[in-house]
């Protein structure tokens, strides 16, 4: 166990490095567009250099392009998060551009409902290898990569590792599934960076339904035989149930849930704000807590009461 003083030090440290961010450096992954250029406006706006990373070499050139006009240091690397060699060649870029690394932010995702067109026992080999390549691999990459070079140079440092409200609630979907293992994942790195005193800080952001382009943006980058059309695990003649219909409802909804959602800007707000705060779980208003609590409330029954209340996401008759 961590003692109380050295928990206390913990956010002493890290209230200190979010209130100097000038001159410092962050790396944030899928960053071209929504909460990735939403936090790399954010950190400029602090005085920090940002390295735009993200796969869409067309949004980075526009986006580096804008923000370089405006002033800022700023500068873009086409990364492939699904390949170590390809965020190692991130890490080099950003430390000849602008020295040591101080926040690195594993933000770049698929998500917005594009993954979960089928039910789990139909979801081919490509769905949740797309999936996991990007949402859980994308994220052990960039701690892999990173976090030696965030240990040697000594400073203080912050890892944000982007999950989801759905990491914390009922899992319904592939994407769930892997947000889940994003929370697992940073919980892990939070304690073990601990046990060896590192100055280092550590977060998972959790926002709620957001305004983005994530699901065409998603759809855009997905392997032509993990589309919906695509072959699935089972042949037509044995499915028993038609899974289009229930899972083009709990599309509806998430995409529905995202257009009226929060706009990037303020997650980008909620981000600073937890850092701050010196929060590990940043999340949306507690008001917002009802489904994370009925899970909970869940595992503390050990067993599952009202699937109306869990997993709305679905229809219940």
């Amino acid at each position: 166990m961590v003692p109380n003083s050295e928990v206390s030090e913990y956010f002493i440290r890290l209230s200190h490095m979010t209130t100097n961010l000038m001159a410092k450096t962050a790396v944030i992954t899928g960053a071209a567009n929504g909460i990735g250029l939403a936090a790399a406006e954010r950190f400029l706006k602090a005085g920090m250099n940002v390295v735009i990373a993200d796969i869409d070499a067309k949004s980075i050139d526009i986006q580096v392009s804008r923000l370089k006009s405006e002033g800022y240091p700023v500068e873009g690397k086409v990364t492939d998060v699904t390949n170590e060699s390809s965020v190692r060649e991130l890490a080099e870029f950003a430390m000849n551009k602008f020295g040591n690394v101080h926040i690195l932010c594993n933000n770049a995702g698929i998500g917005g409902g594009a993954a979960d067109d089928k039910s789990l026992w139909e979801a081919s080999i490509s769905d949740w290898k797309w999936v996991l390549d990007i949402n859980v691999w994308g994220v052990i990459h960039g701690i892999r990569v990173f976090t030696p070079l965030m240990l040697s140079h000594g400073q203080e440092g912050h890892i944000i590792n982007t999950a989801s409200k759905a990491g914390l609630i009922f899992g319904t979907s592939l994407y769930s599934t892997s947000k889940h293992t994003v929370i697992a994942l940073t919980e892990a790195l939070y304690a073990q960076l601990k046990q060896v005193n590192s100055k280092i800080a550590v977060s998972v952001l959790c926002p709620g339904a957001v305004n983005t382009n994530l699901n065409s943006n998603s759809n855009r980058i997905r392997p032509f035989d993990a589309l919906s059309n695509g072959s699935s695990n089972i042949s037509n003649q044995d499915k028993s149930v038609d899974s289009k219909n229930f899972m083009s409802t709990y599309q509806r909804t998430v995409q529905t849930r995202m257009a009226a959602g929060k706009e990037p800007s303020e997650i980008a707000e909620m981000l600073m704000q937890g850092l701050e705060n010196g929060d590990f779980y940043i999340m949306p208003s507690r008001l917002e807590d009802a489904v994370v609590d009925e899970r909970f409330r869940n595992i503390q029954l050990r067993k599952i009461e009202d699937l109306s209340k869990s997993c709305p996401q679905f229809k219940w008759s």
